[in-house]
């Protein structure tokens, strides 16, 4: 789908929450062709509404009460909401998609129609 977009003359920009290095590595190890920004610090990420927090996060170190191994509780965990955002030179969001299932992403055919119905062809 980036040809599309690119010759449609938008930019595909991934933002995610890892560390410079792991985003880095993600972006090797996938084969991805476009920008990946890292945003471990959540800036933009809560800035666009895209923060979600996982209801449980538990240690994987190792602990015992009466001789039963158990995770400990640590709190929540965030992770971005995977998110289509369509945004203008201005900066201005004028189309979002955001499945409530965080495992799915963003459709092809919903984003080409999206930009058609967002960006008209100036004429």
């Amino acid at each position: 789908m980036r040809p599309e977009l690119e010759q449609l003359g938008f930019v595909v920009v991934v933002l995610s929450k890892d560390s410079v290095a792991d985003a880095a590595r993600a972006k090797q190890r996938d084969g991805l062709g476009f920008v990946v920004l890292s945003d471990p610090e959540l800036v933009a990420i809560r800035s666009y509404g895209l923060e979600h927090h996982r209801a449980v996060e538990f240690s994987t170190a190792p602990f015992s009460l009466f001789g039963i191994p158990l995770a400990m509780y640590t709190g929540r965990r965030t992770m971005a909401v995977p998110t289509t955002l369509l945004i203008d030179e201005d900066g201005v969001v004028r189309w979002i998609d955001q499945a409530d299932d965080y495992r799915l992403r963003g459709d092809a055919s919903r984003v080409l129609g999206a930009i058609a119905a967002a960006f008209p062809p100036r004429g």
